[in-house]
């Protein structure tokens, strides 16, 4: 089963990315003498309007075929070819098969929105704050306002953070009112961490904590002779002890019960180490509110905007150094990822779809062959400079990318490979 949502997951991102470019293409009446949902030999297909609309044989992938595009020296060409229309309109095409799969991401997050509603963490005492902070709070202070405005959930201290500006907070500390003020440097320079009860807010189905008969609304009261009072606590036990027989007391309504877990085995890249945690599969608790329309829009727009700049963090650590090559991925690895998104639920995998359909937007952008964002670039300069690139100097420069994107999946299946190995 999850090889079939991964298959239709990748079928969704390229149809969309591909229709993205022949809508506009047709719009500036370009030629698109193909568009194919699959790759390969033609299977079967209709023609309309001098489109060829085929299903091919290979299910990964599909294309658009765009007249003319393959010629960039001047010469006798038709109206309808690619290279014949201004370099904006260009543009225009190559830049609307991602932003298709930025549409379909946005769309998709705003029905998670409205119809799943938005997990809220309520206010809680401080677990910890990264630094340069950490000197003016202490564990358990209370934050009960921020700048005049009072805080019901976790979220709005960081709606009411003003940047580059004296930034004034009330807490409550050991039953004593304290004003804390400092100026905040950038927005996500002050990183704050609230004490997560150990109420069960979910468990995924199959997990090793289902399994032990853990439920949902569960209160984890200790891990062998350990008592909990934090979800953090618990966490870093359970990471540290993959493969070890837990004993956890839990208390359900006016029972409490013991029960055994084993925590599965996982991996993730730190630098260019492998580290290994445990797992058991179960979410906090928190409140869910569903927004109107307005407010869904709104709450959309900030989980997009979260989602693209964590993705570009990532790439630019990744094109810095700071970030290994380990942790790129290849089809094992969104096979992986589609299977345990789907392990939380079908809002879980919406949300999954909709990040790689995001990732997809972000990283054809990119100006390097043969991905959008170099055709992009090539149209640009021809845009300021007049001078159009040759058909030897982009046979040379697609034949690079080719060769780079080759590399790019032998490195991402090697990983997948080794992943499993080290498993």
């Amino acid at each position: 089963m999850t090889l079939i949502y991964m298959i239709i997951t990748l079928g969704i991102m390229v149809i969309v990315h591909e229709l993205g470019h022949f809508l506009v293409a047709k719009l500036f009446k370009i030629g698109v003498p193909v568009f194919s949902i699959g790759m390969g030999k033609r299977l079967f297909g209709i023609t309309k309007n001098g489109t060829d609309y085929r299903v091919s044989l290979m299910p990964f992938g599909g294309y658009v075929h765009l007249k003319g595009m393959e010629t960039f020296e001047q010469g006798e060409k038709d109206d309808d070819d690619f290279m014949v229309k201004h370099p904006l309109k260009r543009i225009a095409v190559i830049f609307s098969g991602p932003f298709a799969n930025f549409i379909l991401s946005f769309i998709l997050l705003f029905i998670m929105t409205l119809a799943f509603g938005v997990s809220y963490m309520p206010n809680t005492p401080v677990y910890s704050i990264a630094s340069p902070y950490d000197s003016l709070f202490l564990r358990g202070d209370f934050i009960e306002s921020v700048n005049g405005n009072d805080i019901k959930y976790y979220i709005d201290i960081f709606k009411y953070l003003k940047p580059n500006e004296i930034n004034n907070i009330s807490i409550l500390r050991d039953g004593a009112d304290k004003e804390v003020a400092f100026k905040l440097d950038k927005p996500d320079s002050f990183l704050i961490y609230p004490e997560i009860s150990t109420k069960v807010g979910m468990v995924s189905p199959g997990s090793p904590a289902e399994k032990s008969g853990i439920m949902k609304n569960d209160i984890i009261l200790a891990i062998d002779t350990l008592n909990i009072k934090t979800w953090q606590e618990m966490s870093e036990i359970i990471k540290q002890s993959y493969d070890i027989s837990l004993s956890i007391k839990i208390e359900r309504g006016a029972d409490t019960l013991l029960l055994s877990v084993i925590p599965e085995k996982k991996e993730q890249q730190d630098g260019d180490s492998t580290m290994y945690y445990g797992v058991v599969g179960i979410g906090y608790s928190s409140e869910l509110m569903k927004p109107g329309f307005k407010q869904g829009i709104s709450l959309t727009i900030e989980r997009v905007n979260y989602i693209a700049s964590s993705i570009v963090k990532f790439l630019a650590q990744l094109f810095t150094g700071k970030m290994s090559v380990k942790n790129l991925g290849g089809p094992i690895s969104i096979y992986t990822m589609t299977g345990e998104s789907l392990k939380w639920g079908f809002d879980s995998f919406l949300a999954f779809v909709a990040f790689f359909s995001l990732n997809l937007f972000i990283f054809n952008l990119i100006p390097f062959p043969p991905l959008d964002g170099s055709y992009i670039l090539i149209f640009l300069f021809e845009l300021f400079t007049k001078k159009r690139a040759t058909t030897k100097f982009m046979n040379i420069y697609q034949q690079i990318g080719f060769v780079t994107l080759m590399l790019l999946i032998v490195l991402v299946s090697f990983n997948d490979i080794l992943r499993i190995v080290m498993k």
